[in-house]
């Protein structure tokens, strides 16, 4: 199989496993991808009269009988083709002939791979945004349905402060939503054309990398070739850092859920679908799952580290390191989107056990609350402090609702203005619903019917 850089000489078989094997199954994920900008690419080249009318119309007719394939699992690089780029090439070729080995100029495969890479980033933060959001509006669900539900408040494992059910899961609903302005940062950063950088120094040629980008559906053209091509890596790992901040937030609800549901708390309950077994222990319900949220966060936290480490130190221009940062990138995407499809379905699921609650809530809990009455009085708080903190009180009756009433300033458990969340999550919602139709609106417009006519 002739590589794109073939000179005549074949490469020892070890060098081309080592080198190919693992990035051409992980471009199995890009095909589609490819096949768009090769699309763009095209119509570009035809733009600047490069492509004659036929030339475009045979390889135009060709992308889209590749896209089908693609879209069927039928179009897939070996490691001798080393990947997408060149098994879309060697197709193309085949199909149309010496028109498809124009394909290829101005372009290099630095930019092809980092032109996919954003299109994967730009399509997969979509659907984690939504994810996010979904699940966020999950918790909120339960945060309604507990709002007035009192629960032990903690710090540093111990009984600190009244605290609700509504008040914990609207914390995480509203987590989520902060989630999604590195979502969104690390969206803009990719919705940055590279096609045109080539090998990160341009090309003597009339490239219109502008048009491409709209064609693509890109916010602009990523500038400056130089910082293009270096950027390798760098926009995925910011991606994967957004990921990481998504995962901190499930994995300390999923802790959360694995405290609260042992015998010992018995806060919550899980329903046994959502649980597994002990192979020698009958009376076992394990929410192993929970765990595994728990475990994939430190995994994608590694996977962060892992491209960053690759990164630092490389000089400019394309280096072969870079094609290490692609099987973390892609492993953190799925990770990230699996486990919040998981912690929405545990959030909708969960069953919450009013009178343990309610008995948990013991008289510990009040102690701020009194130093505070007598501030309130007029007190200085820190004699309050210790007056309460040295002098013994009898256990206090009660209604743990009102106590919460009572707490109304912004964000507290007595004002935790639901709605206003609720709205938060429908203006992010639109937010990403305008990126998705901007951006799906140009790869539909872009690889539909074909009237080979330029835009």
């Amino acid at each position: 199989m002739a590589k794109l850089w073939s000179k005549g000489y074949e490469i020892e078989p070890l060098i081309e496993q080592y080198q190919s094997a693992r990035n051409a199954a992980l471009d199995a994920e890009l095909v589609c991808h490819d096949l768009w900008g090769s699309f763009a690419q095209a119509r570009m080249l035809h733009k600047i009269g490069l492509l004659n009318d036929a030339e475009w119309a045979a390889i135009d007719g060709a992308l889209r009988q590749l896209l089908h394939e693609a879209e069927t699992g039928a179009l897939r690089p070996d490691t001798a083709e080393e990947d997408i780029h060149t098994a879309i090439e060697h197709r193309l070729v085949a199909i149309v002939g010496e028109a498809g080995k124009k394909i290829h100029t101005g372009r290099s495969r630095n930019d092809q791979v980092l032109l996919d890479l954003r299109l994967y980033a730009k399509g997969h933060l979509l659907e984690i945004a939504d994810a996010a959001l979904a699940t966020a509006s999950s918790l909120l669900a339960l945060a309604r349905q507990h709002e007035w539900t009192p629960m032990p408040g903690y710090t540093h494992m111990q009984r600190g402060m009244l605290s609700s059910v509504g008040l914990w899961a609207a914390a995480y609903a509203e987590a989520l939503l902060d989630d999604c302005v590195p979502l969104a940062a690390a969206y803009a950063l990719n919705d940055q054309s590279p096609l045109g950088s080539a090998a990160a120094y341009g090309a003597p040629l009339p490239l219109d990398r502008a048009y491409v980008a709209e064609l693509l559906g890109f916010a602009q053209a990523h500038h400056n070739v130089l910082t293009a091509g270096n950027s390798r890596g760098k926009g995925e790992a910011a991606v994967v850092q957004a990921l990481a901040l998504v995962m901190l937030d499930l994995s300390k609800w999923a802790q959360d859920v694995l405290l609260y549901t042992t015998r010992e708390y018995n806060f919550l309950r899980v329903p046994q679908e959502l649980c597994s077994g002990s192979s020698i222990m009958p009376q076992k319900r394990n929410l192993d799952t929970m765990e595994l949220v728990r475990a994939r966060a430190q995994t994608v936290i590694a996977l962060q580290g892992q491209m960053l480490a690759t990164l630092a130190g490389l000089p400019s221009g394309y280096n072969m390191d870079y094609q290490e940062t692609k099987a973390p990138f892609i492993e953190a995407i799925h990770l990230c989107k699996e486990s919040l499809d998981i912690v929405k379905l545990f959030a909708s699921r969960i069953e919450v056990d009013e009178e343990r609650l309610q008995a948990a809530c013991t008289d510990e809990l009040f102690a701020t609350d009194r130093a505070l009455d007598l501030a309130r009085q007029g007190t200085p708080f820190r004699d309050a402090y210790r007056t309460v903190a040295t002098t013994a009180h009898e256990p206090e009756q009660t209604d743990l609702a009102a106590r919460l009433h009572t707490r109304t300033h912004e964000g507290a458990p007595g004002n935790l203005d639901l709605d206003g969340v609720a709205a938060r999550i429908s203006a992010e919602q639109t937010a990403w619903d305008t990126r998705r139709t901007h951006f799906e609106e140009a790869i539909a417009a872009l690889v539909g019917e074909n009237t080979h006519q330029d835009r």
